[in-house]
């Protein structure tokens, strides 16, 4: 029996493996390796940050009974074999969905005096620093994309529940917020969370991050932004262990892979190793690289799974098409677009959030709705 190990418990291995035929789950002999016990649903983190709501699911709720579960925290991929911090593993056939890490871009002050989403466990304790922090507050959130936006909606909302006074700011780059949007969604966005008090600075470059603020430049004029959090979303990357394991050509953490997700331009063929999610760098037609999404890995974990209920005999190739993109500012208003089909307000937070309730059906079952 061939041994198929899974790194990472996210959304693309997850996909993978409640997407896997009953009889193909008793044909091999797999094994998880996680250093959570748990799948945290990571489009929801901000929430996580802004409310302490729980985003977690125990992998005991999630888990086939012929899937063997181990905890412990991967460092290094080798040819059939992985080393983790509490032992080594053997393969025969490996599926990384190891998912992202927090990327910096190497600007200084970032790694010490700012607080990154990049779990569950993080982001509560997150949550406990802006908890515990006391009135006045002030956050900078640098990053105005996908998760920095959603971020700074809940905390707009949310905090009205601990503080009278309080002040969220975000810094972007780019002359517009969102701008995977249509100009006229991220006009709309933009204007609804400045009526809730946020305050945007654009066109404008991080440069250092320091203990009580971010120091920024716009038109070549420098300026520092006070701050008693900064949150970092300005950036994502693969995962680190890709990045530490020479076994693999990659850049930023991630490893470029074909149409039948198998790592491409390594020095040797690799068609017993599956990269999957965050980790994966996979070009879309037009040449450029697809955005990282949970909708992209959910479509690749599925699509592996065909590959192993065909006992490898499929010769399609895995393609992909966004089907809907929606960003929510706060518990009851969304933006986004599905389709070809602007949608925005409570109708489209509504629909984002149907979503993530068919997640919570896929891996859970029946248990979703109790």
């Amino acid at each position: 029996m061939k041994k198929v190990l899974l790194l990472g418990g996210g959304y693309a291995t997850l996909s993978f493996l409640k997407s896997l035929d009953n009889n193909k789950v008793a044909e091999y002999d797999f094994t998880l390796i996680s250093k959570e016990n748990h799948h945290y649903q990571s489009v929801l983190l901000h929430e996580a940050v802004s409310s302490g709501k729980n985003v977690s699911i125990s992998f005991d709720e999630i888990l086939p009974k012929n899937f063997s579960f181990i905890q412990d925290e991967i460092k290094e991929i080798k040819e059939n074999e992985v080393l983790g911090k509490k032992g080594n593993y053997k393969y025969d056939m490996l599926v990384v969905g190891l998912g992202f890490s927090s990327d910096d871009f190497k600007i200084p002050g970032v790694k010490e005096y700012a607080f990154s989403m990049v779990d569950f466990t993080n982001s509560l304790k997150i949550h406990e620093q802006i908890k515990n922090h006391g009135d006045n507050l002030e956050i900078v959130v640098c990053g105005g994309g996908f998760s920095g936006i959603e971020l700074v909606g809940n905390l707009a909302k949310d905090l009205k529940k601990l503080y009278k006074n309080f002040k969220i700011k975000c810094v972007e780059a780019m002359p517009i917020i969102l701008p995977m949007f249509e100009e006229t969604l991220s006009l709309k966005a933009k204007k609804y969370l400045e009526d809730l008090g946020v305050e945007f600075y654009l066109s404008s470059k991080i440069l250092q991050c320091e203990k009580d603020g971010v120091i920024i430049q716009n038109n070549d004029k420098e300026e520092k932004i006070k701050a008693d959090i900064i949150l970092w979303t300005a950036g994502v990357k693969g995962n680190e262990v890709i990045q530490n394991s020479p076994f693999f050509k990659s850049q930023r953490s991630k490893v470029e892979v074909d149409e039948f997700l198998n790592p491409s331009n390594q020095e040797k063929e690799m068609k017993n190793i599956f990269i999957i999610g965050d980790c994966a760098a996979l070009k879309a037609p037009d040449g450029r690289f697809f955005p990282p999404t949970a909708q992209l890995a959910n479509e690749e974990g599925k699509y592996l799974a065909k590959v192993f209920n065909s006992n490898f005999n499929t010769q399609e190739r895995f393609s992909y098409k966004s089907k809907a993109t929606i960003c929510s500012l706060g518990n009851d208003y969304a933006i986004g677009v599905i389709g070809s089909t602007k949608v925005e307000g409570k109708i489209a937070s509504y629909l984002k959030k149907l979503v993530e309730f068919k997640w919570l059906v896929k891996i859970k079952g029946l248990k979703a709705f109790f």
